[in-house]
């Protein structure tokens, strides 16, 4: 007898004992459980996956996408429909966040995303890319050498996320403003420790992995260019009105 799973309610019925059919009742992720009661409803794609990202996804990463560091998410608004869409496949299918221990966030991913369709994917991904980009709060990593993370950037990433960190979808990535320095600084550690990026099939990954274990030699090598990134972020508005890109101080 497999296990009896009451889907939108408080609770799920597991299998205590299989024999003699008794249950004990065990209580679902919330977001999981957020998830199951918008299922059933039929909405236009943008409204769908507005739906999808208010009851589920800004739960951590925000209402404006903007992120929040006391759960480990990411801004994640506006990034591409593309590379959502990507990520979030991955975390379908077991590429990305198989590892509790050591991905714990990416294994909540992966619960969700092996709940959505692909026309739920592509809606909320939809979605995600309509956002405004958020600039981080906090644009400096202490202890960075910014001089010398400009130098591994432009020698090692630039190439393919571009000289101003916008992405390129020809390559299959993404743009690195926008996101925080503490995930980026997480991210590049979970590609040089294999967490990321080494599961068959992760082509684009895989590439990452090679550069942060060729060419990344320590956690200060990572805050370096980490640092670099950060100052190629939009200037807030209030700080440079329409400015598009913060240029390094001086001497950087």
């Amino acid at each position: 007898m497999t296990g009896l799973v009451l889907r939108c309610a408080a609770f799920v019925l597991v299998p205590k004992n299989v024999v003699s059919g008794r249950f004990r009742l065990v209580r679902p992720n919330p977001l999981i459980l957020l998830f199951c009661l918008i299922m059933p409803l039929s909405l236009p794609a943008a409204d769908e996956g507005a739906l999808l990202f208010k009851s589920v996804c800004s739960q951590c990463h925000g209402e404006k996408g903007e992120g929040r560091l006391e759960v480990r998410s990411p801004s994640i608004a506006s990034e591409p429909s593309w590379y959502v869409t990507t990520q979030l496949l991955n975390f379908h299918d077991g590429k990305r966040g198989s590892s509790t221990q050591a991905d714990p966030q990416g294994a909540m991913m992966a619960a969700i995303a092996k709940s959505l369709k692909p026309a739920q994917i592509e809606a909320v991904a939809k979605h995600v890319e309509s956002l405004p980009l958020v600039v981080p709060k906090e644009r400096e990593i202490a202890g960075a050498d910014v001089r010398l993370g400009q130098e591994l950037f432009y020698e090692r990433c630039m190439e393919c996320h571009r000289y101003n960190a916008s992405g390129e979808m020809a390559f299959g990535s993404p743009p690195l403003v926008g996101r925080q320095g503490w995930y980026l600084l997480d991210q590049l550690k979970k590609f040089k420790g294999l967490h990321r990026g080494a599961a068959k099939g992760d082509e684009k990954g895989a590439k990452m992995v090679q550069m942060a274990t060729l060419f990344i030699a320590d956690e200060q090598t990572m805050k370096n260019v980490v640092g670099y990134i950060l100052t190629l972020n939009p200037a807030p508005p209030e700080e440079a009105g329409n400015d598009l890109f913060k240029a390094p101080a001086a001497g950087q």
